[in-house]
Order: C-alpha cells, then structure tokens, then sequence
C-alpha cells in the first residue's frame, strides 16, 4: 500500500491527531471523573505520547532483556536449500537479536535458508502465549518501488515445545496470482504469518529501537493463541505456554499453498530465498504479568476487524497517553485509529471495538500495530497485517 494508494483517508489514519474521543468506550466503566481524567490524557499531542511511550516500553520491555536473554540462543537444525548464498551460510548469525538495516536497508547479519531451506534455534527462556503478540520473527525485507512496498522472500514459521513436534501459523497470502516479478516488491500486509514481508528496523548495535515492541521494532509479530486450535495443541504435543523452539521454513515459488488454499508467491523467484536475522521472545515465562494490560487484534470469520483492549485492574489502570499506534512502520495516533471502530461490547475490564463493516476486501491492505502501557509499567502490543 502506498501512501496515496487509499488517499486521504490512509493519510490522515497515519498523521492525524484530531480528537476522536473514547468517551464512548470508557465512561460506564470508569465514572465521569475518571475518564474526564482519561481525556485529559489524551488531548496530548501524537508527538509527546509517542516520545512517552518510547522512553516507557524502554524501560518496562528494554530492562527485562538485561535480565534474561530473550533472543535466540542455540541452532538445534539448519538444512539449507540450493541456491544459499555461502556468504550467509553460519546459522549463528541468527542468534541474538536482530540488527536490521531500517525500512529501506535489509540488514545483513543473516543467514540464508536457500530454496525450501530450514533453521530451527532454541532458546534460554520458555517463550509462553500472553496478552498480544508473544514472539517476533525478522527477516531482512525493505521497501522498494514505494514507502509501503516491501521487496519479500518470504518463509513459514513453526514453533514447538519438544523440537520434534512442531505447529505452523496460520498463513494469509493476499498478493496476485504469481510468478511475481523478481526484485519486484509487494505491499506491507500481502504476506500474513509468515515473516519477510516487513523491514526490520530495530538494531540491537545501536540500542535507538525497542526490538520488543511491534509498533516500532518492524519484523512479524505473531501470537500464540493463533494456534490454540491446532490439533497439535490440542493434543498436548504441542504446549503453547512451554515453546522451546522455533522454525523457519523457506518458501519455494509456487510451491505452499496458504490457509486459505491460496498459492503462496514471492518475489524471489526460483533462486532466491528467505534471510533470518533474528527471532524474539516477547513474552516468556516469569516475565508475563497477570496484571498486566491487554492489547489483541483479530480479523474474525466474517472478514471483520476486531481489537480488545484490556486491563485486569480495570480500565482505569491504563496509561492511555501511551498509546501508541504505527501503520506500515509509521507513527500514527490512536484517535484516528479510533475513527474506524466502532464499540461492540464494553466491561469494567476490557473494551471490544470492531470495524463496522468487513475489513478484508476493503482494499486497506497494510501492517497495523497497537500497544499500551498500565500505570505499574506494563506493556502490551500488538500487530495484525491486514489483507485486500
């Protein structure tokens, strides 16, 4: 999606801040003095409560990392495929945290999957599904040919608790029927649960980008509940509060169908491949608050999107000044986010807001996330890519 694809619609979702007021949402869960508060809140600029939560997800997300490595830390299998450019060949390049090269750079400490290639890396904490996104997988994609257009060799991402039992995400293709051009670029949205179809913008050298943070890190960010249904997991071999392991599987052209039975294409072409640069734990175990605030997007079976927000202290406990919203990797605000939902259901404890009419085919194709700090310091985020 390019930024006048869609006009002045997708530029004001993107740069907006009109006072688009959540009112509506709040004032029977907090009482009229609370969320006079609440407003007053969020009659501050976009900037400052960007600047805010920056300097808040640095500290509530950053700091736990100096606690526990949350990025991969053992290669338990790589197999590449042909075509594996043997300058990206050391698997040990996709340990640690990821290092991208900005929206329009790809970053080059990766390893290269080659044609239908596999890694698989371990982890020195248990990485568990919490409220939101739970892991964050980077490739190397940019944007070429448009500031929302991302060149993608594209890759399956699997997860696991015992490295031989393994459950894929859900996947979502929603580009043209292929071959694509090679060296062509598709827009941010096109490639849902899988990873290469977003830049990577956080870079753990120069400390500028939370890496735990998908409003601003670039990258997928996926969530474990996705797979609650798998049969795997239902199962019990898969345990979706226990995954060790992660897998990434290149996608050939033409070759994978995604969930939805749809050819899966890239702009690879018959030779080029996935690249991983890193794979991050959001939420692990001992590091999920069950105080903590609620950020989840969905799009539901009737092409609707949803978004929940929530806190167990009640909404009160949310630092709505921390809101903080980016579509295709770029700030915007949550109020004019607001101005396409509409409220469906509301509690002392969460609000559910919805689309009021189908979201997919709408043509609003791109990559949106959300996240939100509570008045302890904890953080919730979220990421969805929406399809044509």
């Amino acid at each position: 999606m390019t930024a006048t694809r869609h006009g002045g619609w997708i530029r004001g979702l993107r740069s907006r801040a009109t006072a688009t007021t959540l009112e509506p949402v709040l004032e029977r869960a907090a009482g009229p003095k609370e969320t006079r508060r609440l407003e007053k809140e969020l009659s501050m600029s976009s900037s400052l409560s960007r600047a805010l939560l920056g300097a808040a997800c640095v500290t509530a997300l950053g700091t736990l990392a100096g606690a526990q490595n949350r990025f991969a830390t053992s290669v338990a299998q790589y197999s590449p495929g042909p075509n594996a450019n043997p300058s990206f060949v050391d698997p040990t390049r996709a340990l640690g945290g990821p290092q991208g090269g900005g929206l329009a750079g790809g970053g080059l400490d990766i390893v290269a999957l080659g044609v239908g290639g596999t890694l698989t890396l371990g982890f020195d904490v248990t990485i568990v599904d919490g409220p939101g996104a739970d892991l964050t997988v980077s490739e190397n994609g940019f944007t070429f040919g448009g500031p929302s257009s991302v060149f993608a060799e594209v890759a399956l991402v699997e997860v696991s608790t015992d490295g031989v039992n393994f459950v894929r995400f859900p996947t979502r293709y929603s580009g043209p029927v292929g071959p694509l051009p090679p060296f062509g670029s598709s827009d941010m949205g096109t490639f849902g649960g899988l990873c290469g179809g977003l830049p990577v913008v956080a870079n753990v050298q120069s400390g500028l980008v939370d890496p735990f943070d998908p409003v601003v890190s670039g990258g997928e960010a996926l969530d474990l509940a996705e797979l609650a249904n798998d049969p795997a997991v239902v199962n019990g071999l898969v345990d979706l509060q226990a995954i060790h392991f992660v897998r990434l599987v290149d996608v050939p052209e033409g070759v994978f169908l995604d969930s939805f039975g749809n050819t899966i294409w890239d702009h690879g072409g018959a030779t080029g491949s996935a690249d991983i640069d890193a794979v991050t734990a959001i939420h692990y175990a001992g590091g999920v608050s069950a105080a903590g605030p609620e950020i989840d997007f969905e799009i539901d079976a009737n092409g609707f999107l949803v978004l929940r927000i929530g806190d167990p202290d009640g909404l009160q406990d949310l630092v709505l000044s921390s809101l903080a919203v980016s579509i295709d990797l770029q700030p915007s605000s949550f109020n004019t986010l607001r101005q396409m939902l509409v409220l469906v259901q509301r509690t002392p404890t969460q609000a559910t807001l919805a689309t009021a009419t189908p979201i997919v085919g709408a043509g609003l194709k791109m990559a949106l996330a959300l996240s939100v700090r509570d008045h302890a310091g904890h953080v919730s985020a979220d990421q969805i890519l929406i399809p044509d």
